[in-house]
């Protein structure tokens, strides 16, 4: 049982929505700059413009956390930050083609 609830937290929706909001921005500006650098792998390049966003993003959102169980970071964070990276490599896809 105590494993639950340190894994659920008390904000586990709040932590999956407010990371990628705050993360997208970052991610947007990432991939203009990206689209002139003309990379050979627009997809890799976006999936880590995503993971940046997301760790960024991460780390703002977790000076506003109550929940710091190891458990409870390690996976919504993570989730969190691979939506991002799939946002990128999505955006890279689209958007970095040159």
């Amino acid at each position: 049982a105590d494993w639950g609830r340190r894994l659920v937290g008390s904000n586990m929706v709040v932590c999956l929505t407010f990371i990628p909001l705050i993360g997208i921005g970052p991610l947007a500006i990432f991939l203009a700059v990206l689209r002139y650098g003309a990379p050979t792998r627009p997809v890799l390049a976006g999936t880590v413009a995503g993971l940046l966003a997301g760790g960024l993003a991460a780390t703002f959102y977790a000076a506003h956390c109550f929940d710091d169980s190891p458990l409870f970071v390690a996976t919504w964070y993570t989730i969190a930050i691979a939506i991002l990276a799939a946002l990128g490599a999505l955006g890279g896809r689209i958007f970095v083609r040159w």
